[in-house]
Parts: C-alpha cells; structure tokens; sequence
C-alpha cells in the first residue's frame, strides 16, 4: 500500500512543484518578452476578436511536452505524445483562457493592477516563514525559470479572473444534509446477496402486424426522427496517402541518431525495504511517534547488520502491508518513480548493499538494493522497426494535415468542395442522414457533428474537420427537419421492441414463480427446479457498484438495499431480464459516524457541486465566441 500510495504522491509532488514555478511571477519590473518578428506572431487560432499566436502556442506546447518528458524520465517518445493529445490540450487552453477572459469582461469583471499587485503579496507561493519573498529573490527564480514575465503576469491575472467568476457563478451552491446522507450511504452501506436472473429470451416469440401496428399509434414520438443531415465531404486520412511515404535505411538512422535519448532504457533498481510508520498527528490511530519509530527502524537495521535475513525482518518488522508479506520486496523502479528521500537513498546503494534509517513522509525505512540496470541505448538494429513505423507516422501525418490545409485553403478562396477536392486529387462522397448523436464512421466525431448542425444549407466549413484517421472538408448538402416517420420506415424496431417486451414479461412470469418456490424451498432449490442457476457475491459490495450479473442500475439498488438481511425481493428488472435477490449480509448506516463527517462531506460535495456547475458554465460559454483555428500554422510547432 505504502508503495502504490509513495508513486501516486511522486507524480503529484511533480505537478505542485511545477505549478509552484509557474506561479512565481514579478510585478514589480517592466514587461520585457516581445514577440519576434520570426513568425511567433502569427495567429494560429483566434477567439471572437482574441488572437492566439504562434509563440504563444509553441511556448504552451513545448511546456506539456516538457512536463510529461519530465514525469515519464525521458521516455515518451513523439508519438507517444501526440497520441496524448498534447497539442490539442496545448491549445485548448489557451482557447479556454481566452474565452474565460471574454466572459469576465462580459460580466464587468476586471482584475486591476492594484488587485494584482495585492493578491501576488499574500499568495502562499510567495511566502516563506511567514513574510514575503521580495521581488529579488523572485526575480531570481524568474530568471532561473527562463520564463517572461508579461506571460506568467498575465497567467496569474487569468487565475484571479477564473477565481472571481467561479464565485460569481456558484455562489448560490448549497448542498443539504439529505443529500449529504445519501452521499454518506453510497460511499459507506455495503451488501452482500445471493441471486438468481431469469434472462428475457426472445427465442420462439413472435409479434403480429396488429401488435406491431397498436404498439407504434400508442408510441409514435418515441420514433420520431429528430433534423438530420447529409454532409457531402472529401477525406482525408492517413490509409489513403500511406502509399505515398517511403522510406529508406538511411532515413531510419538519420533519426536514430537524431534522437537516440529517446530510446535509452532508463536506470533501473530493485529493492526491498523495512517501513516503519509515522503517525500522522497525535491522535492518528495507525503509525508511532517519531522517535519512537526511528528506534523501531533502527533495531530492525541492527539485526540485518548483524546477519540477520533481510526479508525475514520485513515479514516480521515491516508495516508496509503491501510489501510485507513479500519480504518487503518493492519489485523494480527507475529513478524519480519514489519520494525524492527514498529515491536518492535506494539509488546510492550498491547491489546488496542495505541503506541506513531513511526519513520519508511515509516514517522510517531500511531499503536493500536487490539488483540494478543501468541506462543503455539499444543498438540500431534492435529498434529499427519502431522507428520505421513511428517516422512513417509522423510523416503521414504531416501529409493529412498539409492536404487537408491545402483543401481549407482553396475553400477560403472562394472555390466549391467538388473544385478544392478535385485539385488535391480527393473525391466527394455524401453520407447518410445524420443526426447529432450518430455515430457513422467515417465522419464519427463530435466536433465534425457539432459543426454540420451549425452550419446553413449549401455552407461548407472553412477549417478542416477530425474525422477517421485523418480529417474531412465538410459541406452541408440537405437538412431533413424533424419529422414522424410511417410505420413502414421503423416497423422492424417497433417489431424488435413488441418482441423485447414479450420476452421480458415471460422473464417476470417465471420469476415471480421462482420467488414463491423459494418463499418455500429457498432460492438454490427453486432455481435448481426451473433450470435455472443460483449466484451468490463474493464478498460486500458497495453502493453504486454491480453486484455480479445484476448489473448496478437505480431498480436493483433501490430494492437490494431495502432488504433485511434474510430478506427475498420481488422480480426486479436487470439488464438482461428479471431476478430474484436475497440478502446474505449487509453493512448498514450508521447515523452517528454521519453526524461526526457531516460537516467535511458538505463542503466536499459542494465544491463538487461547483466544480460541475463551472464546468457546464463554461461549455455554454464556448458558444458565444466563435473559434477558428489554423492547422497548417499549429503544424509549424508539432510537425
């Protein structure tokens, strides 16, 4: 446990410091980064009237790319990266900054010098023991940083304007001590049951055209066809132009050469450990006082000095349960995987060697250094193949987006899709009826869908469009409005849904036989009896979670958690027909265990609550300010 929890803890520790770095930032000196006149002020994406440059992106994009360089020590390779989606997360943003700041001003939320000046002099960042740091020593760290101050200042004023319009927005959040209570209950009322499904098999039924006809007169908004639309578009994917990359050895090795950091297998160690625990304030029930515990460790590394077995100590000393009963095995990890005290002692260890007393957060440990890998680069040969396919990739790419620029282009210049697509050698094909939420590869992708429906008839998109393995140049050629169709165009669904139900209903039938068989019998006999088979869980399961076969849906949950212990349900519907539930065990609620956590779980819940709200917000927000980006300007960074 100790371990999962010190890897998780790494990775956070790396994203605080690095937001640390980020916000330290001078007001109290002139701005001095100006845009270079070397193309860093071309727009590659614009907001409303808000123009978001190329310097401006690169420095955000090579930022993430840095940063997961950083977490993952040097290993991520670029398609790696871009299968991450860093540019799209690069540059959405500085899209959100934008559209954050247009609201704010929209609302008549300003952030003046005076207010930022006064926020950078109490912000925690700044503080040490209690006082300011003062402009020098942060100047210092600026300059260390490498970082402008015109951009981090105007970072922090976008922090202090999300602040403000957070509040705004949410203010009126309130979470009550019902909804508290149920929130309690999901996360702490736990059962343990026995069951039996009868699955709802449409084997041997039928439905005549008069059922069918009653069901769809009796139903016909459930099948009406909501606007649709037939797109014509020409794609552009990377299958289509795959054939016309090649590449040669010397191409592979060129790149080898280029990049061979990115191949080298990083240093790697295995080792055990003793872990001796820390309380983490006086009143915490697991852990010793510190002293305390330095001496418990210091006594488990006596005897290993002494020749004791190292994992026999461990299975007996050690409190890390999860690597305990291993003999406090740890298995295998590269440098940076561990808190920084334990990293820098396991890796000054010589294979054997035990390490001294070790203060983490974690409490005391002794480590053993099993064995250890240093870092090599693999020769050429042992990964030419990946580089064969990840420099076709990239190359492919590169030719989807600067075909798919080139068709944007020759739109935006005033000719059709058909003349744009015939010039790039591409053919315009025509999709079938659309509707918002069809998902109909090729063209099954949100934001393509998203702008069809914004788009008038005859419109084309300006910019090129994600699609299937590539991107498409989209024009909307038909809008069919909403309609209610004849029987004739959806009898085959209102047939399957004729049978569904009949099919479900005998499922019910011979469960609420199966129940009064077991009433008598119990459920393994009655199930037994009718041919059908008992399951029973494991162990508790808790709310919101499937109990086996059941599945986890608001039905099943409402009636398992109503039950005594002993008790049978009536038939209740599961995904796969009707069942009968009895409960085996069950942790129940506990009213004084609320009463102590009350008053954290509403605050926890409500900035949930606010966080969703925001976030909802936002999304109708990035409908009032048109965003258009420039693909082929994004590709100067990436490609």
């Amino acid at each position: 446990m100790a371990l999962g929890f010190m890897r998780r803890h790494r990775r956070w520790l790396f994203g605080f410091l690095w937001l640390v770095i980020l916000a330290f930032i001078i007001l109290y000196i002139p701005a001095f980064d100006q845009e270079s006149d070397q193309g860093l002020g071309l727009t590659v994406a614009q907001v409303a009237d808000r123009k978001i440059t190329l310097g401006e992106y690169q420095r955000s994009y090579l930022r993430q790319r840095q940063m997961y360089q950083s977490m993952y020590q040097g290993r991520m390779n670029d398609d790696m990266l871009r299968r991450m989606g860093i540019e799209e997360q690069a540059l959405q943003g500085l899209v959100d900054e934008r559209i954050l700041a247009l609201e704010a001003e929209r609302l008549g939320i300003r952030v003046d010098d005076a207010m930022l000046k006064q926020r950078v002099a109490i912000a925690p960042e700044f503080q040490q023991d209690g006082k300011f740091l003062g402009s020098k020593e942060i100047r210092n760290r600026l300059e260390r940083s490498g970082v402008s101050v015109r951009e981090f200042e105007e970072s922090f004023r976008n922090s202090i304007l999300r602040e403000r319009l957070i509040a705004l927005v949410t203010d009126s959040v309130q979470v009550s001590a019902a909804e508290a209570e149920k929130e309690f209950r999901r996360r702490n009322e736990q059962v343990k049951a026995e069951y039996v499904v009868v699955t709802a098999d449409n084997a041997g039924i039928t439905a005549t055209d008069e059922e069918v006809r009653a069901r769809f007169d009796a139903n016909k908004d459930a099948y009406r066809y909501p606007e649709r639309r037939v797109l014509s578009y020409a794609l552009i994917d990377a299958p289509s132009l795959a054939s016309q990359v090649t590449l040669t050895d010397r191409d592979l090795a060129a790149y080898y050469e280029a990049n061979r950091d990115q191949f080298a297998q990083g240093e790697e160690l295995c080792a055990s450990h003793v872990l001796v625990k820390v309380k983490a304030s006086p009143e915490a029930k697991e852990g010793h006082a510190d002293e305390e515990a330095r001496r418990i460790a210091q006594s488990a590394l006596d005897e290993i000095r002494l020749g004791a077995d190292f994992a026999a100590v461990a299975k007996r000393m050690s409190e890390d349960l999860g690597s305990a009963s291993q003999g406090g095995d740890l298995g295998c990890f590269p440098r940076g995987r561990m808190v920084p005290e334990f990293d820098n002692a396991a890796f000054s260890l010589d294979a054997g060697q035990a390490s001294d007393v070790v203060r983490t957060s974690f409490g005391y440990h002794v480590i053993k250094a099993v064995s250890r890998k240093d870092e090599a680069v693999p020769p050429f040969a042992q990964v030419k193949e990946s580089i064969r396919q990840q420099v076709m990739v990239e190359r492919v790419q590169a030719k989807v987006r600067e075909k798919a620029e080139a068709t944007a282009a020759a739109l935006r210049s005033g000719r059709s899709l058909e003349e744009a697509a015939r010039e790039q050698g591409l053919t315009v094909q025509k999709s079938a009826p659309l509707a918002r939420s069809d998902v109909q590869p090729p063209l099954a992708s949100a934001t393509l869908l998203s702008k069809a429906f914004e788009l008038k008839k005859g419109e084309a998109a300006a910019d090129p469009l994600p699609a299937a393995n590539g991107y498409a140049l989209i024009e909307v050629a038909e809008i069919q409005p909403p309609r209610l169709p004849d029987l004739k165009e959806v009898q085959d669904k209102v047939r399957a849904d004729v049978v569904g139900d009949k099919a479900f209903e005998k499922s019910r039938v011979i469960a609420a036989d199966l129940r009064t068989r077991a009433q008598q019998a119990g459920l393994e006999k009655a199930a037994a009896a009718l041919g059908l088979v008992r399951k029973q869980g494991d162990a508790l399961v808790p709310r919101g979670q499937p109990i086996g076969d059941l599945g986890s849906g608001a039905a099943v949950e409402k009636t398992v958690y109503s039950l005594p212990v002993g008790g049978l349900s009536e038939p209740v519907r599961t995904p796969a027909g009707f069942a009968v539930v009895r409960v085996l065990e069950k942790k129940e609620y506990d009213p004084a265990a609320f009463e102590k956590e009350k008053a954290a779980l509403i605050a926890s819940l409500e900035e949930e609550k606010r966080g969703r709200l925001f976030q909802a917000y936002m999304q109708e927000a990035r409908k009032r300010f048109p965003v258009s980006r420039r693909p082929d300007a994004i590709s100067r960074v990436t490609s």
